[in-house]
């Protein structure tokens, strides 16, 4: 369907459609845009040019409507799922949301799909129009999960009922950042019941990974490309209900945090000094958790973001999607990145004391209330003059997942949008930073600071009063094992020491445990000042102060470059076979026995393959030994080429290989059933193929062109054998028939 959308855009809809992936079956259809042919006809410049002129809400606008009004042709029910900017959905009026769903016909069940990308940045506002399309009768995706990490912050407050796992995530290799994402969106769908679909399935190799994500539904160019609507064969799509949708909690409509969590638990009554601990023991839990947190704080008034705690936040906003703090006088930026908001005259909430904390896999909130003590108080306590010994507190402590979401909403909902302004950090050598260069003698005496000097390992101070943790002393062996001087170090982060080959999966735990007072003890990759790369064993220890605060942290500092490639160089060759690189006989061996207890959890199937080459005596005596071996490491280099990824293939000894397949279907199903995955005889019978096929090439030994080849067996369990001594028995026997023609 064709629509214009302005004087300037006309848009085109096309529709991709979305599969069940247990049967196949046809269930919904995502409208795609398209502009005219010519330069905008791609949705990329489509939208580009919109930014960029300042319409792109309007031309957002538009393609919602084109959608639905050609969702509306089709003669059957139809779940359309439509893509909307986050920057869109959180501008629309609650009554063009209305003008908008008026256009949807009543056999039309519309899904919104929110892209993950920006969603921070106007969170309160994008929670509240979230919370508009349901009221409509909508249901709510969460587009692109995985392309921004941090935007996975704020699905537990969107409540997706479908969540569509990024393409990425899907074709990409397996890492622990693709590891975390997916067991936070896991988490998240195992709490409130959202179905996860995959996107850009285009082969076999795709379709396996998305099933093994816990993909339910799927699209790609494997199901169909983007067409005009299908009219006929569309069933059903169950969408879960939202948790709002499941009746009403207690405390649910609760105007205050404090309301919320007493009208289910009872306060307890505390001095200042205890709350504020506890509260800064939920800031350092925070701190320890990764980028996919939301730190929502309210403080009474702004008065109470000291200096110490001005620094406190600004780590912790270094180091979640979103930190942002509410209160009476509270301004837009308190600290670098935190989202700051000022609370209306007579907003009850300038009464309460909030902490929440939100991730993936763990929720916590305190709320906190004054209790009167007498006429006046409250105006001396806002001038901070009721000491904390006499100050009391009633508060509630809760860990309740879903008691904590109830809380950090209602702080949430009061968050104003504010442009994140990236702080300048001072270069080393500026005046900022050379006022940190120098540690007072009642940190380092005389006669510690000599003795640290002559230390054979290197040894650097940190100051933690400071933004960025500049280094303010270094000793000499730090000097000599990193080829820097100590002008071109102090004023600086010792993060200068990383570079391509340092494990970022190491160095934010690494600098989490610091912020959070915690001793470190790690072994990182780091880079000296002519480039080359050591292995840097790291001991850092925070310094506290009388009253508990950090103020240094003291690294001891190490080349174990020897050890670890010593280590290294062990573990190596006690799983590989030193000839072809392959894993060796008791790797192979013990990778099938992982397997074997996988399938029998899941109930799937395993496939074992033992090739041997064939005639491969004859080499040896014809050409040597040496050229054996080349043939050997040629061999086991063209079948490395052609297993599937998640498949292993190691040597038996000889010339004989062993392939292990794991993660396939039950073998209960019978060989052409339908379904979308192939059945395990069908895998194992095309990766035999592959196998074969890659051995059928020239190979040039000294004078002569030779050509492998190799006879195979396979075994599956458990129909042919339920242990790893029988399958490998079973399919040697098996190749050796193959091997007599049999």
């Amino acid at each position: 369907m064709t629509s214009p959308v302005s004087s300037r855009r006309t848009i085109r809809t096309v529709y991709q459609p979305i599969v069940d992936l247990r049967d196949g079956a046809l269930v919904a259809v995502e409208a795609l845009s398209r502009g005219e042919p010519g330069p905008q006809e791609s949705p990329q410049e489509l939208f580009a040019s919109a930014r960029a002129s300042g319409t792109l809400i309007e031309l957002d606008e538009g393609c919602l409507q084109a959608a639905l009004h050609g969702a509306g042709r089709s003669p059957g029910p139809v779940t359309l799922f439509v893509n909307i900017e986050a920057v869109t959905l959180s501008a629309l009026s609650p009554r063009r949301l209305a003008e908008l769903a008026d256009l949807v016909a009543e056999h039309v069940r519309v899904v919104v799909e929110v892209t993950e990308r920006d969603l921070l940045e106007k969170a309160a506002e994008l929670v509240r129009g979230v919370q508009a399309v349901r009221d409509l009768g909508w249901g709510v995706a969460l587009d692109d999960a995985g392309a921004e990490p941090k935007g996975l912050a704020l699905m537990p407050f969107l409540r997706p009922d479908v969540i569509k796992l990024d393409l990425a995530l899907v074709r990409g290799h397996t890492t622990l950042q693709a590891a975390a994402v997916v067991n936070a969106v896991r988490a998240e769908a195992e709490r409130s019941g959202a179905v996860l679909l995959a996107e850009g399935i285009e082969n076999e190799a795709h379709l396996e990974r998305a099933l093994a994500m816990g993909a339910r539904l799927g699209q790609g160019w494997m199901f169909g490309r983007p067409g005009p609507l299908p009219s006929v064969g569309m069933s059903a799509l169950p969408v879960a209900p939202s948790p709002a949708d499941r009746g009403a909690r207690p405390g649910a409509r609760a105007r205050t945090p404090y309301d919320l969590l007493t009208a289910t638990s009872p306060a307890q009554r505390a001095t200042v000094p205890l709350v504020a601990s506890m509260t800064r023991q939920l800031e350092r839990q925070a701190l320890l958790l990764d980028e996919q947190t939301v730190v929502l704080a309210n403080f009474q008034t702004a008065a109470a973001m000291t200096p110490a705690t001005r620094r406190r936040y600004e780590s912790l906003a270094s180091l979640s999607a979103l930190t942002a703090v509410t209160g009476a006088g509270m301004p837009d930026e308190p600290a670098p990145g935190v989202h700051g908001t000022a609370l209306e005259s007579g907003d009850p909430l300038t009464d309460q004391w909030v902490i929440t904390v939100v991730g993936p896999h763990f929720a916590a909130a305190l709320v906190a209330r004054d209790v009167a003590t007498g006429a006046g108080d409250e105006t001396l306590r806002a001038h901070g003059r009721v000491a904390h010994s006499t100050r009391r507190l009633d508060y509630v402590l809760t860990y309740d997942r879903q008691r904590v979401l109830d809380v950090a909403g209602l702080v949430l909902e009061r968050v104003r949008a504010v442009p994140r302004a990236v702080p300048a950090r001072p270069p080393a050598g500026s005046s900022q930073t050379q006022r940190a260069v120098g540690v007072p003698p009642t940190v380092l005496p005389d006669l510690l600071l000599r003795a640290i000097s002559t230390a054979s390992n290197g040894i650097v101070i940190a100051d933690a009063s400071l933004p960025d943790l500049p280094l303010v002393y270094v000793n000499a062996a730090f000097l000599r094992l990193t080829g820097y001087s100590s002008d071109e170090v102090l004023g600086r982060n010792c993060r200068f020491l990383q570079g391509p080959a340092t494990d970022p999966t190491q160095v934010q735990p690494l600098r989490r445990r610091l912020l959070a007072g915690r001793d470190v003890h790690t072994v990182l990759r780091n880079y000296r000042r002519d480039g080359s790369a050591f292995w840097n064993e790291l001991h850092i220890s925070p310094v506290t102060n009388a009253a508990g605060d950090i103020t240094h942290y003291i690294g001891n500092q190490l080349d174990v470059s020897s050890r670890v490639e010593r280590e290294r160089r062990t573990t190596y060759q006690a799983h590989h076979d030193e000839l072809t690189a392959l894993p060796n006989r008791a790797h192979i061996l013990d990778h099938l026995r992982l397997e074997l207890r996988r399938a029998r959890r899941s109930g799937g199937s395993v496939a074992v393959v033992v090739l041997d080459l064939d005639q491969f005596k004859q080499i040896n005596d014809q050409f040597g030994h040496a050229a054996g071996d080349r043939a050997l490491s040629w061999a086991a280099r063209r079948l490395r080429s052609a297993v599937r990824a998640g498949d292993l293939l190691g040597r038996l000894g000889g010339d004989e290989f062993l392939l292990v397949l794991g993660g396939l279907p039950p073998t209960t199903s019978p060989p052409g059933s339908p379904g979308p995955a192939p059945s395990a005889d069908e895998t194992l019978r095309r990766v035999r193929e592959h196998l074969h096929a890659a051995l059928d090439r020239p190979l040039a030994l000294t004078d002569v062109t030779v050509r492998l080849s190799a006879s195979s067996g396979a075994a599956l369990f458990p129909r042919d054998a339920a242990g790893v001594a029988e399958l490998i028995a079973h399919a040697d026997a098996a190749m050796y028939l193959d091997k007599s023609g049999g």
